[in-house]
């Protein structure tokens, strides 16, 4: 069991704190300053990944007017379950005017893998929030074909209390089978789920419409119930990083790639 609880405070809208910090088994996060850029919540598995029966639970609080990307140390790997699922759960809570940003980096998804993932997000009426999940299944790059496995993962984000999107991928069986159906992956092994609830929704719509007109890659935008909802398909690591650099560079200032991702 690992479990981080931690609650992010500031100092007259500057300097950010942790007013509250726990952690359990194997799981630890770190607070990062950066300078110029949003400060970084590091969240980090020492056990290197997720397998048969483990439970990861991160809960986190952020006040209002805080800047704060969440991040993760290290791509999450997802090993072969034998008789129990792998259990992550996520609830971030996000203040009034701040802009939290939930963009860990990958997550691979090895043959014979069980995860069952939940994200909540619980918002206010002035929240901005973006959050990225990637998940690789099997890296291609080593020959590995994901022949058996159980995918059960969901999104559901919540504004002053109500339920304002839900969101459930499920997929099981022979995976690498299933990728190459034009209705579930057309052949990708790599799937990114892009949401966005904020200021500005309806501008980065228009501007992300013309980016992906002009884009390689099978991705599709639309704003449903007051989110901004954005997958894309890709078959590389690299494709989708620097998809998701130049994706960046159109929503404003408030928003940057984790620094961690590039160390």
């Amino acid at each position: 069991l690992g479990y981080i609880k931690a609650n992010v405070g500031s100092y007259n809208k500057k300097k950010v704190f942790l007013e509250r910090h726990r952690e359990q088994g194997n799981l630890k996060v770190r607070l990062i300053k950066n300078y110029n850029f949003n400060d970084e919540l590091i969240i980090i598995n020492t056990a290197g990944g997720l397998t048969s029966g483990d439970v990861n639970i991160h809960k986190i609080k952020v006040d209002n007017n805080i800047n704060l990307n969440i991040t993760t140390q290290s791509m999450e790997k997802i090993y072969n379950c034998k008789n129990f699922s792998a259990n992550s759960y996520t609830n971030i809570i996000v203040g009034s005017n701040s802009y939290v940003s939930w963009i860990p980096l990958e997550t691979i998804f090895f043959n014979g893998a069980n995860l069952r993932r939940r994200i909540n997000i619980d918002l206010v009426s002035k929240s901005n929030f973006l959050g990225i999940e990637t998940i690789i299944f099997g890296r291609e790059a080593m020959g590995e074909k994901v022949e058996k496995g159980i995918l059960d993962d969901a999104w559901q984000i919540y504004k002053n209390g109500k339920l304002l999107y839900s969101d459930f991928n499920r997929i099981s069986g022979n995976i690498n089978k299933k990728l190459s159906n034009a209705l579930i992956m057309k052949g990708n092994n790599i799937f990114c789920n892009i949401i966005f609830i904020g200021k500005k929704i309806k501008t980065y719509e228009k501007k992300i419409l013309r980016y992906i007109a002009d884009s390689e890659f099978f991705s599709g935008v639309s704003i449903v119930n007051g989110v901004l909802l954005l997958k894309i398909l890709v078959k590389n690591i690299n494709e989708i990083r620097n998809f998701l650099d130049k994706l960046i560079s159109i929503l404003d200032e408030n928003y940057n790639l984790p620094k961690l991702w590039n160390s």
